[in-house]
């Protein structure tokens, strides 16, 4: 059988360690990551083997010839341009005249590949895929398969609402001739993104072979010393050379000094040095390298030539290749030393710093994120469209400059971005950093300082620009910061482009342009004057003028105090207006925090005769309320009412409604003869489902309402402007129509989750659930007669939620009790 590895890989996350070098070719255990997937491929007695390149070629093509001195046929595939997974093997089809392997040459596997094959020969499909078990599937393509071991589902990196399985696709492939007519010619092309799904709506076989094997795609810095530890530790099963004793791996004409030691697991390379006194703990070392006298190192990985001085201490560190550390150097953990990098004597590199090629720190230096970059985000850097962390640690100046360069290589020199804030110090610091970033890859700003969310997307739509940042404290923790993106509609950031983001991010190389070049600041006119315009023609304000309604208004100390005071009073009403000035100290509310002003307000109403209380949030993008009487409404039931009043009016052919959204939605749709699109529960899909022009009104259950006639995303001012005018169109008030609307249950639970345990959760779950009366659109629903009860797991945090609705509390709470304890049973399984 001939094998086709696929060794084009770029290795942007594993920068600056992959900057003069293919992924394929990073050493691990002392050998490029390549060569052990050659010695695997032998070890099976397959020798005949097609590399196909890509990235810095003559690097692979140097190293492994015509394979000859690896006792394999090697033929070699060039790509002129980044073609993706499958569209790189189309290229390699003059050589594939039979059943053939196609594997990845950026993971590690010590898979049994005749077990593989003889599976895929019993089957008989056009392709069977090597699935393994994972902790955190959501980085990969999942994959569910019947008894007979046939793909039944398959879905490429998955949301953690959308992960159905813990089974992963390993990127290694059985695969019949006949598949490649199935991928088109001379296009980007994947297997996991594209061809498997297409194979799957064509109900074409694809097979599914379950293995427990070593497996880790090195897909960053993290997970490459994961797999370092993993070897070391006797987890996978890797040529090593050198002699062996005592936990030393000893190579060829290699020196040990007097009283060096050596703890648990230590590979020295051919022709090393080791000093008097020098303590090496789980580390690897390559060849021709010297440690100086007393120097300790401890979970290390030393590529070649590299030379370490008396007296250093490393841990947890990578040094790449002809780099040179002086004496009395303390290096701090999750360091990433480049090649061809020298570190003066006496100088010490803080934690989470990476040192690019050719780099010299001249002696005595501290080198920290001001200096060289720092990289606190090994772990994904967007959630959806949004960047979160620790404002002023994670979210520093620093790396606010670095995110706004980053932005700006993707958007492109000459072009314009959308900037905005809250009115928060820490908000403005970053803000001004991004900014600093996008002018520094030639990219001019549009500068809008503090401005309400809905009117910076209501903006985007009718602007130059190609895209938007705003920079806000999180409204929910009030150490976070967020850095939320916006596409040049106004819409989300989409998935790819956050991915290209993230990619420059990492990659750290992106272009500083000329002095000439530099981005301008520009500050737009007349922003707040449109919009309100534009609101108020959408708006029937004849009617509310009419009503004249009473109303209490918190603003939460936010950017709405600057805008929607003036459009309420063009509308004639009574205005009691709370928290109606910026305060940069209160814009989080805490769940306590937020209960208390809303019951503050139900108190106003109250013992002001009001007729109705609104509460807007700090964004200005979503709206709760109190009734006449002071009765605070869920989120849930509000959404309910608001659909009823909604449609007393209106007759849209469609709405939008998360999958979470109450069973009467679905009633009230049915009731009116009008689809009900259920989404993911997100605001970006909530979005992205009014883009069909028919989708005329939208919500969620947290306060969010949309109404695509004005704006296409949630607008608080709008959303309560609209209620005003259904509430007195229809001649009603809030708590009129609540006692007039049916009430059924809404119980929502949390269960804790390890992240590690939510794939198999998952798994579980949809293997309980599989003969059930079921929706996959977002964690799994499962309808019982005339209740439902969904498992949700959390985005971001460890928990699952977990919610019912029914026609009594105790039917819902018994569903919410039963899958909780199903959790709990299936984490501990």
């Amino acid at each position: 059988m001939k094998a086709v590895i696929m060794a084009g890989g770029l290795g942007t996350r594993l920068r600056p360690l992959t900057c003069n070098l293919p992924k394929p070719m990073v050493p691990v255990m002392n050998r490029p990551i390549l060569e052990h997937t050659i010695q695997l491929l032998k070890k099976h007695e397959i020798t005949d083997i097609v590399l196909l390149l890509f990235y810095l070629p003559q690097e692979i093509q140097a190293y492994f010839g015509d394979g000859t001195k690896f006792g394999m046929n090697i033929e070699y595939v060039r790509a002129s341009e980044d073609f993706g997974t499958a569209g790189a093997v189309k290229l390699a089809e003059k050589f594939i005249d039979d059943t053939c392997l196609v594997v990845s040459g950026d993971a590690i596997t010590d898979i049994d590949l005749l077990s593989f094959i003889d599976s895929h020969n019993d089957q008989g499909g056009l392709i069977t895929l090597a699935l393994s078990q994972e902790t955190n599937p959501s980085p990969f393509g999942i994959a569910i398969t019947d008894k007979n071991h046939r793909i039944t589902r398959f879905l490429e990196k998955p949301s953690w609402g959308q992960i159905f399985s813990d089974t992963v696709n390993m990127g290694i492939y059985v695969m019949e001739p006949d598949l490649l007519q199935h991928i088109p010619d001379g296009i980007e092309y994947y297997f996991a993104k594209d061809l498997f799904p297409k194979l799957l709506r064509e109900r074409r076989d694809l097979f599914g072979f379950v293995t427990d094997c070593y497996w880790k795609d090195i897909g960053d810095l993290r997970t490459y010393q994961q797999v370092h530890r993993d070897a070391l530790e006797n987890l996978l099963r890797l040529q090593i050379d050198g002699q062996f004793k005592d936990g030393l791996w000893r190579g060829k004409n290699c020196k040990i000094g007097k009283g060096a030691k050596f703890d648990g697991s230590v590979i020295l390379g051919e022709n090393c040095k080791i000093g008097n006194g020098a303590i090496l703990q789980n580390s690897v070392i390559g060849d021709d390298c010297e440690i100086g006298p007393n120097s300790v190192l401890r979970n290390v990985i030393i590529w070649n030539n590299v030379m370490v001085g008396a007296d250093c201490e490393l841990t947890n560190n990578v040094v790449a290749s002809h780099s040179a550390i002086g004496d009395r150097v303390f290096v701090d953990e999750n360091v990433f030393i480049s090649e061809r990098t020298s570190i003066g004597s006496e100088s010490r590199i803080n934690a989470n710093v990476k040192i690019w090629p050719h780099k010299e720190v001249e002696f005595g230096s501290i080198v920290n994120a001001s200096l060289v970059w720092g990289d606190k985000w090994q772990r994904e850097l967007f959630t959806n469209s949004r960047v979160t962390g620790l404002a002023n640690f994670e979210v520093s100046p620093e790396f606010g400059a670095k995110l706004g360069a980053a932005f700006g290589a993707w958007l492109g020199k000459h072009n314009y971005v959308l900037v905005s804030r809250d009115a928060t110090p820490a908000a403005r610091m970053i803000y001004r950093a991004i900014i600093s970033g996008l002018m520094s890859a030639g990219v001019h700003v549009e500068n809008l300082q503090v401005m309400p969310i809905p009117i910076v997307r209501y903006t985007l739509r009718t602007t130059r620009d190609r895209g938007g940042v705003h920079i806000r404290r999180s409204p929910y923790e009030k150490m976070l910061m967020d850095v939320l993106f916006f596409a040049e509609d106004g819409r989300d950031f989409p998935a790819g482009a956050t991915k290209s983001v993230e990619r420059l991010f990492h990659r750290e190389d992106f272009e500083r342009v000329e002095f000439d070049d530099v981005g301008d600041i520009d500050y737009p006119v007349r922003i707040i004057q449109s919009y309100v315009q534009d609101f108020l023609d959408h708006i029937d304000t004849r009617v509310i003028e009419s009503a004249k309604p009473k109303i209490v208004i918190d603003y939460s100390f936010g950017a709405a105090t600057q805008v929607f005071p003036s459009i309420l009073g063009s509308l004639d009403c009574d205005v009691i207006s709370l928290n109606a000035f910026l305060d940069p100290k209160k814009l989080t509310r805490t769940t306590r925090g937020f209960q208390l002003a809303l019951n503050q307000l139900s108190k106003i109403v109250k013992s002001t005769n009001a007729d109705i209380g609104f509460l807007i949030d700090a964004g200005a993008e979503k709206l709760f309320c109190v009734d006449e009487k002071g009765e605070i409404i869920s989120g849930e039931r509000l959404a309910v009412l608001i659909t009823k009043l909604f449609l007393k009016t209106d007759r849209p052919a469609k709405m939008a409604a998360p999958v979470c959204g109450p069973s009467q939605l679905d009633t009230l749709a049915k009731e009116h003869n009008i689809e009900l699109i259920c989404t993911p529960d997100d605001p970006g899909s909530l979005i992205q489902a009014t883009e069909d022009s028919e989708v005329q009104f939208a919500l969620d259950t947290k306060g969010g309402f949309i109404f695509p006639e004005f704006h296409f995303a949630f607008d608080g001012m709008y959303g309560v402007v609209k209620i005003l005018e259904l509430l007195s169109k229809a001649g009603l008030t809030l708590r009129a129509l609540n006692l007039d609307t049916p009430k059924r249950a809404y119980v929502e639970g949390q269960v804790p989750c390890p992240w590690e345990a939510k794939g198999k959760v998952m798994r579980q779950l949809d293997k309980y659930s599989e003969d059930m009366n079921r929706e996959l659109i977002d964690g799994v629903k499962i309808f019982q007669n005339d209740a439902w009860v969904l498992v949700l797991p959390d985005r971001e945090k460890a928990f699952y939620h977990v919610l019912a609705d029914a026609q009594n509390e105790a039917k819902a709470k018994k569903l919410v009790k039963e899958f909780e304890q199903r959790i709990l049973e299936w984490i501990e399984t």
